[in-house]
């Protein structure tokens, strides 16, 4: 189902999809091995954990 977004919405979506991608960044190495692996329970597991305590470090929240 395809829903009208505004141009304001898209460029907030536009802008939370780059802060995460800065903040994998920073911790992308620490689930490489589960990646390469084929691990994808813990990969998912990890990555969700690891991502929310980034958004904490970097900006004091967690992102929407």
């Amino acid at each position: 189902m395809l829903r009208n977004i505004t141009d304001e919405q898209a460029r907030h979506m536009v802008d939370i999809l780059k802060k995460k991608s800065e903040l994998i960044k920073n911790f992308y190495h620490k689930i490489e091995k589960y990646r390469i692996s084929g691990d994808r329970e813990t990969y998912s597991k990890k990555f969700k954990e690891l991502l929310e305590k980034e958004e904490i470090k970097v900006y004091g929240e967690k992102i929407e």
